[in-house]
């Protein structure tokens, strides 16, 4: 059972999202990165397998291109942290009893500026961990517009504030050693966040776990890998699932 989502933020802008299963089950909550969306292969697919291990699952758009929703040259990661509670509470409220965040690459870093926190457990699926040098790569600043572009195959848009707000984060493990549940850190062998990864597992205060997923690059694309990355994800959030 899949059900579409327009759901009213308190500002007044309009989150869409997919939610897949009953609020009877477990919740999980997928949270993308930077320039993601929710139809994303490892959310698409992760979906479909967490469903049949007995969760239900929420696939969501920080940004979006409906015109009532909130576009990606105006949000800050504090702003979709605000975004990521805002839609825990709400299905708290709608009857679901556990909740586990799963964030990608800037999910991640998201998952980590949570004010509220809660939920039951979280995994961060090849984080982010250093935004200020995540930003400093191929950044034009352009003045009439206010904006910036980074080019990343294809010229992106970035608010200002988001830059700037990036350029004062020289790093999130300071986020981690503040962070209040359990969380399971999985990183990609063959990306270029495993020394991050590594530090996270180090300064976390919480109940904690760490997986390497083998030949996988950031994207988790490779042959095998996005299996792998499942199960590692399920075995954690079963721990806390009673």
């Amino acid at each position: 059972m899949e059900k579409e989502l327009k759901i009213k933020a308190k500002d007044g802008k309009y989150i869409y999202g997919r939610l897949r299963g009953s609020l009877k089950n477990p919740l999980v909550i997928f949270v993308h990165g930077l320039t993601g969306h929710m139809d994303e292969h490892s959310f698409f697919n992760g979906a479909r397998f967490f469903e049949k291990k007995g969760f239900s699952v929420l696939q969501w758009n920080q940004y979006d291109w409906h015109k009532d929703a909130r576009k990606l040259h105006e949000v800050t990661l504090k702003k979709q942290a605000e975004d990521m509670d805002f839609m825990v509470e709400y299905f708290r409220k709608k009857g679901a009893k556990k909740i586990f965040v799963i964030g990608h690459s800037y999910g991640g870093a998201t998952i980590l500026f949570s004010k509220n926190q809660d939920f039951d457990a979280a995994v961060l699926w090849d984080s982010s961990d250093r935004p200020r040098k995540l930003m400093s790569e191929d950044l034009k600043f352009i003045k009439k517009a206010n904006i910036y572009t980074i080019s990343w195959g294809t010229a992106i848009i970035l608010g200002k504030q988001m830059v700037e707000e990036a350029k004062k984060l020289p790093d999130l493990f300071g986020k981690m050693t503040q962070f209040r549940k359990p969380v399971k850190i999985i990183v990609a062998e063959k990306g270029d966040l495993v020394k991050g990864g590594k530090k996270y597992y180090e300064v976390a205060k919480m109940d904690k776990d760490f997986a390497i997923i083998k030949n996988a690059t950031h994207l988790f694309g490779e042959d095998g890998t996005e299996e792998k990355l499942f199960s590692e994800t399920l075995k954690w959030i079963k721990k806390f699932n009673k």
